[in-house]
């Protein structure tokens, strides 16, 4: 959700190196994003390994020269390494005395909760240019629509292309994607049994229809139910993609049923047909940021929790049902 604001930086400022410092896990996502000159990977291990770590990593920050870090997660750990790296100018949310890092802090905006997190990391970039002519939040034709920006790696194609053969998914009819698993929490994760239902729902629905299940490996087992009650249309691909070939996967797709979870961005960002679930988490601020993509829902007064585990009877979840998604499955086939 941060390639809107990148797109806008590289905009107001063309002749600028952009080089982005991600975790190896993201890093794929910008690899291939013209807006991007490099990507940096790190990793920080826990302890006293960790500081040894992070002072490496800020003393190679410091020798590049660079002139200003926008610090787009909220992490006190990322203000501090940019900080240790002593780059002239940090700009960041001035949030958790993440203030004491930064020496441009930006304070949260109070509609946060009220507007897509695109704004949110957008408004960083538009202080930055504060009182310019450009401004990220408009054009000079009128208002800015900010569009993710995602470019799937040539492995990752040919990764997706090589999964799906090995598989045997590799046949005429509907490609759908499942992604059953979420990072965040249980609460985000439409009940196993769902998406079971929905995947024999839709083979028997549509001739040569193929469901391929992705997500991590700790997701396999759960991943393998679900292929498993689909029947030889059902493929199983959970831990055995990496994020570039799950990418390739998805682009290739006719269609993507997710919870609310990174993979439902990587659609909207390709802008494939998709079907987000939602439960605990709120559409408004984290929803898939695209045209192509209808979100199902059940509104209760404890909507939306933002917790990971539910405390109730898990009715935002429960209670949908998978005729309800697969009506939506069936309307964003047709749009598509």
């Amino acid at each position: 959700m941060t390639t809107p604001a990148i797109g806008i930086l590289k905009r107001r400022f063309p002749d600028a190196a952009i080089h982005v410092l991600a975790r190896p896990w993201v890093a794929p996502v910008f690899s291939a994003n013209p807006d991007v000159d490099t990507v940096i990977e790190y990793t920080v291990a826990k302890g006293l390994n960790g500081v040894k770590h992070r002072i490496e990593l800020a003393r190679a920050l410091g020798t590049t020269g660079y002139d200003a870090a926008v610090v787009f997660p909220n992490s006190m750990d990322s203000a501090l390494v940019i900080w240790m790296a002593r780059i002239p100018n940090r700009l960041g949310y001035d949030k958790d005395c993440r203030g004491l890092f930064l020496n441009l802090p930006v304070p949260t905006p109070a509609d946060k909760a009220e507007r897509h997190e695109v704004y949110y990391y957008l408004r960083l970039i538009d202080y930055l240019v504060q009182g310019d002519e450009v401004r990220a939040d408009r054009d000079a034709e009128g208002p800015f629509i900010p569009r993710l920006r995602l470019v799937v790696p040539a492995q990752g194609r040919q990764g997706a292309e090589r999964l799906l053969k090995d598989a045997g998914a590799d046949q005429e009819g509907p490609l759908v994607v499942f992604n059953p698993g979420a990072a965040y929490g249980p609460a985000k994760c439409w009940p196993v049994e769902s998406f079971m239902a929905l995947g024999q729902a839709l083979v028997s629905r549509l001739q040569g229809c193929r469901i391929i299940v992705l997500g991590t490996e700790r997701e396999r087992a759960l991943a393998e139910t679900i292929s498993n009650a689909i029947g030889v249309r059902g493929y199983n691909l959970a831990g055995r993609t990496s994020l570039e070939e799950a990418m390739g996967i998805i682009e290739s797709s006719d269609l993507l049923v997710t919870n609310d979870s990174g993979l439902m961005h990587v659609g909207a960002a390709l802008s494939r047909p998709t079907v987000a679930i939602f439960g605990s988490t709120n559409p408004v601020t984290t929803g898939p940021w695209s045209e192509n993509s209808v979100v199902v829902r059940h509104e209760l007064p404890c909507s939306p929790c933002l917790k990971r585990e539910c405390p109730a009877g898990f009715e935002c979840m429960r209670d949908i049902t998978p005729e309800e998604v697969l009506d939506a499955c069936l309307h964003q086939l047709d749009a598509g």
